[in-house]
């Protein structure tokens, strides 16, 4: 299964575009973050539970 863990798929993600460039951030933190990075408080976007689901479902058909 793909792995979807990871800071952009979370609904805590934020894009912060500054006069020096584009800052990422963890909104319910409060800290700069990569979208590669993967902490415990992750919560997906509803579209990625979606994705996730679909994945799932899909898997478990061709078992």
């Amino acid at each position: 299964m793909k792995d979807y863990h990871c800071c952009a798929t979370c609904i805590h993600f934020g894009i912060e575009k500054t006069e020096e460039g584009i800052n990422t951030k963890c909104t319910r933190l409060g800290y700069d973050t990569n979208p590669k990075y993967k902490f415990n408080c992750w919560v997906p976007k509803e579209r990625v539970r979606r994705a996730m689901e679909k994945s799932f479902h899909k898997k478990n058909v061709e078992e």
